[in-house]
């Protein structure tokens, strides 16, 4: 499960302020068509619809940008029961976990869930079967404030993007 990390930096009138966004994962297979959240202006994730059964269908993420609420595309297909984690406003997500194994012959998610940092956790999602995975913003000294993986009839591969304050 590969890992790498992406920068971005932030300059003000005023003075400089430093933000770092770093990307971990993707964890997960190689299949399906890759996709990413554009992180410009983006402040915090409001809240996960997940769509699971035997593995992890589709997510979805409804996040703060500039202000208002918008709505991510569906990344995976639309099978499996919907389930939907609302975060409270000074809540934000510190984790994701998971498994990634095959599941009608493809390598993909099979199990999610999701920590935040006032610890409630949510999941998991799908089948815990397979190899497990970690994306533990907090351990970082970070927070989640989007997504990006692969995926077609299923979620394929997830990563996280941790804002570093």
């Amino acid at each position: 499960m590969p890992y790498h990390e992406k920068a971005e930096h932030e300059r003000t009138c005023v003075g400089v302020r430093v933000s770092s966004v770093v990307a971990m994962g993707p964890c997960g297979g190689i299949g399906g068509a890759p996709w990413e959240m554009d992180l410009h202006g983006v402040g915090r994730v409001l809240k996960l619809v997940v769509r699971h059964g035997s593995a992890i269908d589709a997510m979805s993420v409804c996040y703060e940008r500039d202000g208002r609420e918008e709505q991510s595309t569906r990344w995976g297909g639309p099978g499996g029961r919907r389930s939907e984690i609302c975060l409270q406003p000074d809540e934000y997500l510190a984790g994701v976990k998971g498994h990634v194994g095959h599941y009608d012959n493809c390598l993909v998610v099979r199990s999610l869930t999701f920590v935040t940092n006032a610890r409630r956790s949510f999941g998991p999602y799908g089948k815990e079967e397979g190899v497990p995975f970690a994306l533990p913003a907090a351990v970082a000294g970070g927070r989640i404030i989007g997504f990006f993986g692969s995926s077609g009839l299923y979620l394929d591969a997830i990563g996280t993007y941790v804002q570093m304050d």
